[in-house]
């Protein structure tokens, strides 16, 4: 079926697996779809009150137009039997699994930190009874990280278990080991993303970040990728080449990439060792992403650790002043600790998947429960943002976000400056 239905606290997410998003919908709604599951939709209209009716038609219409509804007018999809939490999601909208800790290149911005780290990593079994947990508590966008993941030998079984699940999988290589055979396994499976890093648009400023040599070797894998499937060309935004952002779409475009993502450098890892090099400042991030918005491109900004504050129309999926860590995302590590964020650091791990089950711990850790309830909403306190951010260049998780003060800034310097939230995703090839 090509829709789920999750029952939340504040009604239901309806997840679209055509286009792997999530849609949130209040009580009303959700008993409307509800009802559709098990009569067409005129007839959920004939008993809703008279008062109601013109907007229950424009909401069923709006999304049968959306393909949520059969052609007869029923629900196209099925009502995940799970028991919400009282304030919080059933489960978080994505995992980021840390499939291999070990890589091949040495980058001086790595939010994994020093590599290789000699760990048990967690079996196919293990791996298998998680994606059945996250099918389980509709947790269906995982992201498989590094480390390099193709340095794991069984990572198409991984793949495949996850789709097997239901999940949709994402993955984020520097294509380094990227052969013909192994193309042809990618193209033979649909994964969310393929994304593919690079940290600019030339060798000089790639080359600086990643090492000598990578940024040609890394075009020429693309070359065999692109005969094969589609991929993403994936920029982590520093000070390095911040001044080359619309070369780096243009590049995205030339080599064959659907899309080009661009997101900040986050102080953590590898990164801390390099800040006063690496790490730019709000405005020169915004300004960037401003100069790509030009580029009249489709566009889509996404990303839970967004440095502004929610816009009204953006749809709520947690009420407290968190940013995505520990309310709709949460990181599992190669060996199977638990973190609210894999930004967070150690220091932040809640549990271990060896011991309890993710959804447990999603519902009932100490760890996800307190970062979920920290105070916030005062201008000494975190409300909005990244709690990576706080930690790191304000010394406390629940400290404010220091971009959030610098947007102030700009904007009272600025007043007509628009924002955008990272992370950018540009369609290099709407335009034709």
């Amino acid at each position: 079926m090509s829709f789920v239905l999750i029952p939340q606290y504040f009604g239901s997410l309806v997840f679209n697996r055509g286009n792997s998003r999530y849609y949130p919908f209040d009580h009303t709604t959700t008993d409307l779809l509800l009802q559709s599951v098990q009569m067409p939709f005129e007839a959920v209209l004939a008993s809703v009150d008279e008062s109601e009716q013109e907007a229950a038609f424009h909401f069923f219409n709006h999304f049968y137009e959306m393909g949520m509804f059969t052609p007869d007018r029923y629900f196209a999809g099925e009502v995940l039997d799970v028991q919400p939490a009282d304030d919080h999601l059933t489960g978080p909208l994505a995992v980021h699994l840390e499939v291999i800790a070990a890589c091949n290149l040495t980058c001086t911005h790595c939010f994994a930190g020093e590599l290789p780290r000699r760990e048990d990593c967690l079996t196919l079994r293990e791996i298998d009874g998680l994606f059945a947990d996250m099918m389980g508590m509709g947790s269906f966008r995982l992201g498989l990280t590094g480390g390099e993941p193709l340095m794991r030998k069984d990572l198409f079984d991984i793949i495949d278990m996850a789709l097997g699940h239901g999940l949709h999988p994402c993955l984020t290589t520097n294509a380094l080991l990227i052969t013909d055979d192994i193309a042809r396994e990618f193209g033979k499976r649909d994964m969310v993303w393929l994304n593919v890093s690079l940290e600019g648009a030339t060798a000089a400023t790639n080359d600086r970040v990643r090492g000598k040599g990578t940024f040609d070797r890394v075009i020429e894998k693309l070359k065999i990728l692109a005969e094969h499937t589609r991929f993403t060309l994936a920029f982590t935004i520093m000070s390095t080449n911040v001044d080359e952002v619309v070369q780096c779409a243009e590049l995205a475009r030339d080599v064959g990439a659907a899309t080009a993502v661009f997101r900040p450098l986050y102080p953590v890892g590898t990164a801390r060792q390099f800040l006063d090099e690496l790490m730019p400042t709000f405005e020169q991030y915004n300004t960037a992403l401003n100069l790509l918005a030009e580029l009249e491109l489709d566009m889509n900004t996404i990303d839970p650790f967004s440095p502004h504050i929610r816009e009204d129309t953006r749809g709520i999926t947690h009420t407290n002043h968190g940013c995505g860590a520990g309310n709709s995302v949460c990181s599992v590590s190669v060996s199977g600790d638990v973190n609210p964020c894999s930004f967070l650091g150690a220091d932040f791990v809640a549990d271990n998947i060896r011991q309890r089950p993710l959804s447990e711990i999603w519902q009932h850790s100490q760890r996800f429960q307190h970062i979920r309830t920290l105070p916030g909403g005062t201008v000494d306190s975190f409300s909005g943002g990244c709690r990576a951010r706080s930690l790191i260049l304000n010394g406390d998780a629940n400290a404010p976000d220091p971009w959030l003060e610098a947007k102030q800034h700009l904007q009272e310097r600025q007043p007509n400056v628009t924002f955008y939230d990272p992370l950018m995703v540009l369609d290099v090839n709407s335009t034709g």
